[in-house]
């Protein structure tokens, strides 16, 4: 028999549903549902097996006057300095803190996504608590059980001993329960079209992810060319990540999605309706796909490590450069360096959303880009 907690009150879920105006965030039990999207709030009741309902509205209809930002998918150049100059100063490439990324149009469900998250805090320090209690309960009970004077000398103590065991127990099973029960479920309702969309762009997603190299580019500055003797026009900073399909852990869903890790901020989780930008359970936001802005293009790159065999090199240049390409012979220890061709991701947000990737396979890449170009306009639709 459970002896729940009189503060605890189960999470009921919440269900995202798409339609051609927006995203709309429901929460209820049984009949009762409270609805947050485009058009406002209401409130809806049905009547179980009688095919009726009634929807009243709680708040006027919301317009939100932001248009929808464009996507760029011009191609862009990019190389990094032959010999860096150290007292020029690097540019961060990273997001704004999290707290501001999320966008209007979700943040009903960032909240909601909070409310689980302190309440599933509050009672995993209890459940750690209580199994530590558990433990040392169950082992003097046993020390006791298996010896063989003390249970027959002292008997009201050793009945004390197992009462106490097993209200251990028992306690830390309710609070197994609860803690589960705490987790906010997420049931995201979208058209088959848009599953199907969904379905395709994760595995190209997954195609993309095995490019032998990905980095994320986490700073970047301009190029004096004249002084500092290269055709390069651009410096950056790079450091290699991983791209795999998986769940985020403030998201309870059996959705498995593309997952791009975020050198220095918060990962990337790619849902169908919205996208997480997840640096921790304290710290996440929630994006919708219309208030992003994604650029795919093709660079070369300046490559002076080890060359990725799923990359084209298409050039050479060296170390130090003449305005015309060819060597400085000044230098003494001037080497020749391969062009390479990479692929240029970027996703940004009015918000402050602001990461820049780098991957070898170009192919993967403009296939990625298509299928990209599919699931935003599906969503765009509604369908």
């Amino acid at each position: 028999m459970w002896r729940f907690r009189k503060s605890f009150s189960p999470l009921p879920g919440v269900r995202l549903t798409l339609s051609p105006s927006g995203i709309s965030t429901s929460v209820g039990l049984g009949p009762l549902r409270v609805t947050s999207g485009p058009r406002g709030q209401h409130l809806t009741a049905n009547i179980p097996g009688a095919g009726l309902s009634y929807r009243h509205p709680l708040t006027g209809q919301r317009v939100d006057p932001r248009p929808t930002p464009e996507r760029l998918t011009e191609p862009f150049q990019l190389s990094p300095p032959s010999a860096p100059t150290r007292e020029l100063t690097m540019e961060q490439i990273e997001s704004a803190g999290s707290a501001v990324l999320t966008t209007p149009g979700i943040a009903e469900f960032r909240r909601l996504l909070d409310q689980a998250r302190i309440e599933h805090a509050e009672i995993a320090r209890a459940l750690d608590h209580a199994i530590k209690l558990e433990c040392a309960a169950t082992a003097k009970y046993r020390a006791w059980r298996n010896g063989w004077l003390l249970r027959r000398i002292l008997k009201k103590r050793y009945e004390e001993l197992a009462l106490t065991s097993t209200e251990a127990r028992d306690r830390k099973t309710e609070l197994e329960e609860q803690e589960e029960l705490a987790r906010l479920s997420t049931q995201i309702d979208v058209p088959i079209s848009l599953k199907s969309t969904f379905s395709r762009f994760s595995d190209t997603f997954a195609q993309l992810a095995r490019s032998t190299r990905l980095w994320d580019t986490v700073s970047h500055r301009s190029i004096n060319q004249f002084a500092e003797r290269t055709l390069a026009a651009r410096a950056v900073e790079r450091k290699s990540v991983k791209f795999a399909l998986g769940r985020c852990e403030v998201i309870r869903s059996d959705w498995l999605v593309p997952h791009l890790e975020n050198a220095n901020g918060g990962d990337i989780y790619l849902y169908p309706l919205f996208v997480v930008y997840f640096a921790g359970e304290q710290n996440f936001a929630l994006l919708e796909y219309k208030d992003l802005n994604v650029s795919f293009g093709v660079t070369r790159f300046h490559e002076e490590e080890e060359v990725p065999t799923d990359s084209e090199i298409v050039g050479r240049t060296w170390a130090r450069t003449n305005k015309d390409g060819s060597p400085d012979r000044r230098f003494k220890e001037n080497y020749e360096i391969p062009v390479v061709q990479y692929a240029r991701l970027t996703l940004q947000s009015a918000t402050g959303l602001n990461e820049e990737y780098m991957l070898s396979n170009v192919q993967a890449v403009e296939a990625f880009a298509k299928e990209w170009k599919s699931l935003v306009e599906c969503i765009t639709r509604g369908a």
